[in-house]
């Protein structure tokens, strides 16, 4: 009789989004995306929560990704530039392609608080062909969130966007 009254909750899934609006070059560039690397402690399928500057983190059991992370944000990134560069040919890192360069991303922060701000922080270099470091770069975001998952994940990708951005114009100014 009382295995009625209670329910769980239902999960609520979420993928993150291209934002990009805006051709930055119609150069005919060949770029691969490394592998991005984000830290262990958001790398699950519920969505981390995390006070900038606070040691508390708030895994929600009932919000979470719709696919792996790290894939997810390489293909957020991948789907922005190709956005920011129309005729570039962008693709995930292959080994024995050709190609003009190569970025590497590593997510130093992706965290953020309902009603407050979500942050990125990420270390990113643009290298040639040859694995040579062409540029580096550390970049910091923050976005403001609302009271959803809904609106903490439309920060995050817009925060990607703006990562992607960056990307887009120095590799077009190269």
């Amino acid at each position: 009789m009382l295995s009625g009254c209670f329910s769980t909750p239902n999960s609520n899934f979420y993928m993150l989004q291209t934002t990009a609006d805006k051709v930055v070059s119609n150069q005919k560039l060949q770029l691969q995306i490394f592998d991005v690397l984000v830290p262990e402690y958001i790398d699950k399928p519920q969505i981390v929560l995390q006070k900038n500057n606070s040691p508390e983190l708030k895994i929600s059991e009932f919000n979470r990704w719709g696919t792996d992370l790290n894939t997810m944000i390489k293909s957020t990134i991948i789907n922005d530039l190709s956005v920011y560069l129309p005729n570039a040919k962008i693709l995930p890192l292959a080994y024995g392609t050709n190609t003009q360069y190569v970025v590497k991303i590593q997510i130093e922060q992706l965290s953020g608080w309902l009603k407050d701000k979500a942050v990125l922080k990420a270390n990113w270099q643009i290298l040639n062909a040859k694995g040579k470091v062409l540029y580096t770069k550390t970049s910091m975001f923050e976005e403001k969130t609302g009271t959803s998952y809904a609106t903490y994940v439309t920060a995050q990708s817009k925060m990607l966007s703006d990562l992607a951005f960056l990307i887009a114009d120095k590799i077009s100014s190269m």
